[in-house]
């Protein structure tokens, strides 16, 4: 919420919002292309965009020559600003587009229902969409904008589908395109913001993209810059003290893109990083991790993948075990089995673990009957936390990595560090104990597989331990439990 100001200087134009000083006026009259605005929550994030392109849109016959003219004088509206704003869900966009009529609606702007579009009295438009899915971004493809906005960047696990629309960003008028993006620290795509745009530089200073060379800028804003909330709302700050882990009430209070999660019983400390991948002989296993679940609601739990490469010490790669990708989505059970098949025809992993529980056991007996792929069923032994508590000791020591960046990886760090009091789920818990569970025993150096010669698993003999039973095509599993190299 915002102040209304008069803008005499425009008598053509109604009273309108009007940024509050501070973080929001030097958005809206921040001449970079390309700026992240936001930090903590209650810092008037949708309010700022709306007024960047309220801004926009009346100066953009003046951008070059005087980029801080709004609000203020010589105010020139065009008919060429054509705006896209987008936010992660149909939910959240409900929220920015009541706030757009509260802002737009003063100025005669009309809104189309049908069409989630603003049209402006004084011509051009502004859109109003939402992307539910990564891949909804290739719609846009031929689209052709000069202001684009992207509300509660921080809900987006990935920059991909910001970066497909941003390739609609054109302008035949020779008006200067803007990007505008707002975000909260704690959500599944905070790495890559703290990555792109915090860490480079200090907030406020321009740095350049690595890969394009063109500038952008950070722009941090408080609870404290937005004295409308806290006059109309001043129980909001206490609120949200309340709201959460103390990491994430730092985070979203003081806009603090270095909390992390603590607590529980595994620690983030506990996870290294890497860079590039062991390759083989150092990498001589690869293991898929499955949690199944078979309703495709939005409120059950997803299914889940992880991705696992087990190494050895050699090669100045130290030893470990390697989580190389997540993918976790609600499915239903044809859905489900597909993906199993299709991501072991991908990766042709040397084992597939999937728990011999309810929901897992007709994929079981199906993938056996009906595929030759190294299936391996996983009795459960302990409740959810026992399992938990029995892996620990490997991350505690250091022998789990994890990527040095990955668009799922927050999400999974903080599901894993909330666990079991505090998190919503814990599908990716479950798979990834599973998989650490088996790798610990099974993925001992030295072993080597009969029929290929190549460094394979068959299928798990009952109890664990060896295998002396073939699996044709896939080998006889020959070596025991030792698991140095990885404890």
């Amino acid at each position: 919420m915002s102040a209304v100001l008069d803008l005499s200087a425009a008598p053509s134009l109604r009273p309108v919002w009007v940024p509050n000083p501070g973080p929001q006026t030097l958005l809206v009259t921040c001449p970079i292309w390309d700026v992240l605005y936001g930090g903590a929550r209650g810092g008037g994030k949708t309010d700022g965009l709306l007024g960047d392109f309220i801004g926009f849109s009346i100066r953009i016959g003046q951008a070059k020559e005087n980029p801080a003219a709004w609000p203020g004088e010589q105010l020139r509206p065009q008919a060429h600003a054509r705006g896209l704003i987008v936010r992660r869900t149909y939910d959240e966009l409900d929220e920015a587009v009541a706030r757009s009529h509260e802002i737009l609606g003063p100025l005669n702007a009309r809104w189309v229902p049908s069409k989630y579009t603003w049209q402006l009295p004084w011509g051009g438009f502004l859109k109003m969409r939402y992307l539910q899915r990564d891949a909804d971004a290739a719609r846009y493809q031929g689209h052709s904008y000069n202001w684009l906005a992207v509300d509660e960047a921080g809900n987006f696990p990935s920059p991909d589908p910001i970066k497909k629309l941003t390739a609609t960003l054109r302008d035949r008028n020779g008006v200067p395109v803007r990007k505008r993006m707002s975000a909260n620290p704690g959500g599944p795509g905070h790495g890559w913001l703290k990555a792109d745009y915090v860490d480079p530089a200090t907030p406020g200073s321009v740095h350049l993209d690595p890969d394009t060379g063109l500038p952008r800028v950070y722009i941090p804003s408080k609870l404290t810059d937005n004295l409308a909330l806290q006059i109309n709302d001043p129980g909001y700050a206490t609120r949200l003290r309340g709201s959460g882990p103390a990491w994430l009430v730092q985070a979203w209070l003081n806009g603090d893109w270095n909390a992390a999660p603590e607590g529980g019983i595994i620690r983030a400390a506990w996870l290294r990083r890497y860079v590039e991948l062991p390759d083989p002989p150092v990498a001589f296993m690869r293991v898929h991790s499955w949690d199944t679940a078979y309703k495709a609601a939005q409120h059950n739990d997803p299914s889940v993948l992880t991705d696992w490469t087990a190494a050895t010490a050699a090669n100045g790669k130290p030893p470990g075990f390697y989580l190389r990708n997540v993918f976790r989505e609600r499915m239903t059970y044809p859905d489900l089995k597909r993906r199993v098949i299709e991501f072991a025809e991908r990766d042709n992993p040397d084992a597939i673990l999937i728990e011999d529980k309810a929901s897992g056991q007709s994929l079981l007996q199906e993938l056996r009957n009906d595929t030759s792929l190294p299936i391996i069923a996983i009795e459960p032994d302990g409740d959810k936390v026992t399992r938990a508590l029995r892996v620990t000791p490997v991350m505690e020591a250091g022998r789990v990595y994890v990527p040095e960046r990955a668009a799922w990886l927050l999400d999974y760090e903080l599901e894993l560090t909330l666990f079991p009091t505090k998190g919503v789920h814990d599908d990716q818990v479950d798979s990834t104990t599973q998989a650490l569970d088996w790798m610990r025993v099974h993925a001992a150096r030295g072993f080597t597989f009969a029929s290929s010669g190549q460094q394979r698993a068959g299928n798990d003999a009952p109890g664990g331990g060896r295998s002396t039973e073939t699996s044709t095509g896939w080998g006889t599993v020959s070596g025991g439990t030792d698991t140095s190299g990885f404890m």
